[in-house]
């Protein structure tokens, strides 16, 4: 009865996740599948699920190698089949190998079946219990030397990152000229957006329509922290009441395309709203400049909302 008890818990655990997912038309996943490269042919159920794995691999080298002081030198024998390792049964080994490689491994076959490419940035969060795993599989007892050339090894490992991130954002910048979005001016896009909008409404910015990156930017920088409406669309952001939006207004924004021109996914959801003159803001660095369209989705004024109070939503 053991794993059957595992089950039920494990999903009553899921249930509210599971719930909103079908309330929410499986949104994560339609955010992967809008993001995934497209399988052009056969050769992409080999080739898109190659270079995802490879992609990993050249990711957990640096941990790999300060794991290697597990293994190197040799162990002795007062070493070998002692500390955590020495308390794990077979069971706790199948669940722990299950967990480390299991979900790469799943998003390895789903490319590999549909053809698609996965982004290797997803590869992040799949390797959580990697370090769990080599601790059991090691069975090497952390005496002092050992532990010492652990964290040697990972200060080196610390180290040559930091030099090689410092060298990324001053050195090669400056040569390559190569877009960064560590460079994005956020903060001035953030603040010029509120600054405008409260100059013609007289009100705080509330919400921002736009999409995830420009819209996150305003929404994280902007003291009044307004919440976004990803892409205009309604299933991005179930938590937005629309209601409240086009009582308090908005602003929409956009720096890709014509700036003077409301992108067409935009204008579903604030189809009304003024398009103001665009602007220019430079990057934190370089010679990058950001062009802005925006567009303001004016607030009801307060005789309309206090009229409104019992009245069906607006229309957007």
């Amino acid at each position: 009865p053991g794993p059957w008890i595992a089950l039920a818990v494990a999903l009553l655990v899921m249930a509210p996740h599971l719930l909103w997912l079908v309330r929410n038309d499986f949104l994560p996943f339609a955010y992967a599948s809008a993001r995934a490269a497209p399988s052009r042919g056969l050769l992409d159920h080999v080739l898109h699920p190659v270079v995802f794995a490879a992609g990993q691999l050249g990711f957990l080298l640096p941990a790999l190698l300060i794991a290697a002081t597990l293994a190197w030198p040799r162990p002795k024998a007062d070493e070998a089949g002692a500390g955590v390792a020495a308390k794990a049964d077979a069971f706790d080994r199948r669940i722990v190998t299950l967990l480390a490689f299991g979900p790469a491994a799943i998003t390895i076959a789903l490319s590999a079946l549909t053809g698609r490419g996965a982004i290797a940035m997803w590869g992040y969060p799949l390797w959580l219990f990697l370090g769990v795993w080599i601790v059991l599989y090691a069975r090497t007892a952390i005496t002092p030397a050992r532990l010492a050339r652990v964290v040697t090894l990972w200060a080196v490992v610390f180290a040559l990152f930091a030099l090689v991130f410092a060298a990324n954002y001053s050195v090669l910048a400056t040569l390559d000229q190569r877009y960064r979005a560590v460079f994005y001016p956020g903060d001035r896009l953030a603040d010029e957006l509120a600054r405008r909008f409260r100059a013609a409404t007289g009100r705080p910015l509330v919400y921002v329509i736009g999409d995830m990156w420009d819209g996150g930017n305003v929404a994280h920088y902007a003291r009044e922290q307004p919440r976004v409406l990803i892409d205009g669309d309604p299933r991005r952001a179930p938590w937005i009441d629309l209601g409240d939006l086009r009582t308090k207004g908005a602003v929409v924004v956009w720096t890709g395309g014509d700036p003077a021109v409301m992108p067409l996914a935009l204008r579903g959801i604030a189809g009304d709203a003024q398009v103001q003159p665009p602007f220019t803001l430079p990057f934190r660095r370089g010679d990058h400049v950001l062009t802005v369209g925006w567009a303001i989705l004016r607030p009801l004024p307060a005789f309309a909302r206090i009229s409104d109070d019992n009245a069906p939503t607006p229309p957007l």
